[in-house]
C-alpha cells in the first residue's frame, strides 16, 4: 500500500514538461539593413532584392527573324543584315541582399533563407524614380517598360521587374547539429501554438489529463486496498 500511495504522490507532482517535452521554438532573423536599387531607387525591407531586366531583340527563326524578349543579348549570328542587337543591355540584372543574423551573432545562410523564404513581386510607381528614368518608363502590370505601346514593344524597348525575398509566417529556424537550419512544419507549429497559449488562460491538455487519469486510478486501488484489509482483519 506504501508504494501506491508513493506512486500517487509522483503522479500528481510530475510536470507536464516532463511528460511531453517541446520542440525548440522557431527563429525568425530580421533584415539588418533596408535594400535598395541604386540605379532606380527601387526599395524592399525584405532579406534581398532581385532586378530583372529584358530587351526586345531580334531572334533567328526558321521563318526569319523575329522580336522577342531576351534577358541576354542575342548574337548577330544568323540575323538578317539590317537586324542587329546591342552588344549589352543598358541596365544589367541584379541582386542585393542583407545580412541576417541569428541569436548566436552569425548571419544566416542567404540559400537556407532561399531555402524557406519566397520571392514576392514589387509594384513601383514610376512617379518615385529619378526623373530621367521616370521620362522613360512607365507601368505595365508587374513591370515597367519603355515601350510606348506595352502591347506592341519594338526592338531596343525594355522591360525591368523586381522582387524582395520574405519568409511566410509559417517559416523559421531552429539549432541543428551543424548550425541554424529550416523548422519542419511541425515545429513551425508548435511555435505558433506555443505563442498562443502564452496570450490564452491556460487549459489542461493531453499531458495533463494523462496524469490525472493514472492518480484517479492508483487513488481507487489504495481505497481498494484499505477496504480489503478492513474486512480480512479477524
Amino acid at each position: 500500500m506504501r508504494a501506491a500511495f508513493a506512486l500517487l504522490l509522483l503522479a500528481l507532482a510530475l510536470p507536464a514538461s516532463a511528460q511531453d517535452p517541446a520542440g525548440d521554438p522557431t527563429v525568425r532573423p530580421r533584415p539588418l539593413e533596408r535594400l535598395e536599387d541604386p540605379e532606380f531607387g527601387i526599395a524592399s525591407g525584405g532579406y534581398a532584392l532581385r532586378r530583372e531586366v529584358q530587351m526586345v531583340q531580334w531572334v533567328p527563326g526558321v521563318q526569319g527573324d523575329r522580336l522577342a524578349w531576351r534577358d541576354l543579348p542575342v548574337p548577330a549570328d544568323g540575323l538578317d543584315a539590317g537586324h542587329r542587337n546591342p552588344a549589352e543591355l543598358p541596365f544589367a540584372a541584379a541582386v542585393w541582399r542583407t545580412p541576417a543574423p541569428m541569436p548566436d551573432g552569425r548571419d544566416l545562410a542567404p540559400a537556407l533563407l532561399e531555402g524557406a523564404g519566397e520571392w514576392r513581386l514589387l509594384h513601383p510607381d514610376p512617379g518615385q524614380l529619378p526623373p530621367n528614368l521616370a521620362a522613360t518608363f512607365q507601368a505595365s502590370g508587374d513591370v515597367l517598360t519603355t515601350a510606348a505601346d506595352p502591347q506592341r514593344p519594338q526592338a531596343g524597348d525594355l522591360r525591368v521587374r523586381w522582387a524582395e525575398l520574405v519568409l511566410p509566417p509559417e517559416a523559421g529556424f531552429v539549432p541543428g547539429p551543424a548550425g541554424w537550419v529550416a523548422a519542419s512544419p511541425g515545429a513551425a507549429a508548435r511555435a505558433e501554438t506555443a505563442a498562443a497559449s502564452a496570450e490564452a488562460p491556460p487549459a489542461p491538455d493531453g499531458p495533463v489529463r494523462w496524469r490525472y487519469g493514472v492518480a484517479a486510478v492508483l487513488l481507487l486501488a489504495l481505497v481498494a486496498g484499505l477496504a480489503w484489509r478492513r474486512r480480512a482483519r479477524p
